[in-house]
């Protein structure tokens, strides 16, 4: 195993992240929406495939890579866009970075990341995608796609599930602010956690790097700021606009109706990722896993379907490839790893999954991650 073994397991990097980060940074990357029922049945979901073990084969290894878009990546994993990366831990997103430009794996900076995405960019050449948050200005959105460009982002990721700000409950009572405004209760916070503190103080406070330059207004709380950029809805006509402007892989995120998914293949967008934010959008929405299942074969044979939410472990990431994933992404385990151990937490997310993939393909009697598919699934 080539990892601390003091914490075998991504439920064990989220306890130490609760201890060694700020509540209020640990319940941004924590929450889900209203109840957050949505976020529970995203685990429910996975833990509910069932994979069929063959055995009478040689199962010695078990190869990992998979290409997406015209590359080779060592494993079908990567790392979900989550914004505001270094308020969770002082510097996680270019550790992510680097850690993903070692282990060649994707890693999806978002929009609303606190590094600039030309740094992250230069951080992982290989392996960086650019996710959008669709902008209303179409100027703004042009930017950005410019910079994408020029940075040589290789993918770009258009998330489509957000048309509003969120009211995520444990968010507002935390009364989070950018630009980064503490109150008493976070002040508070912050002097019991005094590790992430000093990092804090010499990296700077966290702030929106990349459309820091776009706002207008200022100490706006954080579903206000997302609801005045982004579009309230992006349009079929608009994604369209994107796909001539951009001429690189385009992939759309949130998809789970079967509609969506057609009009996407008929926009001509290479890949999907299905995705119901984490549970942080709509607590009503189906899990990932039920909606990657129920994809119709005719998409299939169009898009590269990929998935997010909820994936926690080597094995999910199996169990999406055999409902038809080509590769699985994860935003809150790879920041409780660096919420638990600092940079080297998140070579400890990449290697953990690694373990468990390794393991749980072994197991299954499959030699190759590109061999899994329906065919081992109990129902």
């Amino acid at each position: 195993m080539n990892y601390d073994i003091r914490f075998p397991s991504v439920a064990d990097l989220k306890r130490r992240a609760r201890m060694r980060m700020p509540g209020f940074a640990f319940d941004y990357v924590d929450a889900g929406i209203d109840d957050e029922k949505c976020k529970a049945r995203n685990r429910d979901a996975w833990h509910r495939v069932q994979l069929i073990p063959r055995y009478l084969r040689d199962v010695s290894a078990a190869n990992l890579q998979t290409r997406l878009f015209g590359r080779e990546y060592a494993m079908p994993f990567g790392v979900s866009p989550v914004g505001l990366g270094n308020m969770m831990w002082p510097g996680a997103e270019r550790a992510l970075a680097r850690a993903a430009q070692l282990e060649n794996i994707p890693y999806i900076l978002s929009t609303f990341g606190t590094t600039a995405l030309e740094e992250i960019a230069a951080t992982a050449p290989d392996v960086c995608w650019f996710q959008l948050y669709v902008p209303k200005k179409e100027e703004v959105m042009e930017d950005l796609l410019r910079r994408a460009r020029d940075a040589n982002c290789h993918a770009l990721v258009v998330t489509l599930d957000i048309p509003v700000g969120a009211k995520r409950n444990r968010e507002l009572k935390n009364a989070l602010k950018l630009p980064f405004a503490p109150t008493p209760k976070i002040l508070r916070q912050c002097l019991a956690r005094p590790a992430w503190l000093l990092r804090t103080l010499m990296h700077g406070a966290p702030d929106f790097a990349t459309v820091a330059r776009y706002r207008e207004g200022a100490n706006e709380n954080l579903a206000d700021f997302i609801t005045r950029f982004n579009m309230h809805g992006v349009t079929r006509e608009r994604l369209e606009k994107i796909r001539a402007l951009w001429d690189g892989p385009m992939i759309l995120k949130g998809l789970q109706h079967t509609e969506d998914l057609r009009a996407a293949a008929e926009i001509g967008v290479d890949g999907v990722i299905i995705s119901n934010h984490g549970g942080r959008q709509l607590d009503a929405a189906p899990a990932s896993a039920e909606s990657l299942r129920a994809v119709p074969d005719e998409i299939r044979e169009r898009l590269t379907l990929m998935a997010d939410g909820g994936i926690r472990s080597g094995l999910d990431v199996i169990r999406a490839k055999a409902l038809g994933a080509q590769a699985a992404f994860s935003g809150r385990a790879f920041f409780w790893g660096v919420g638990a151990l600092g940079a080297r937490g998140a070579a400890q997310v990449a290697g953990i999954f690694r373990d468990e993939m390794e393991r749980a393909l072994r197991q299954l009697g499959c030699g190759a991650f590109e061999k899994m598919d329906r065919s081992w699934l109990a129902d």
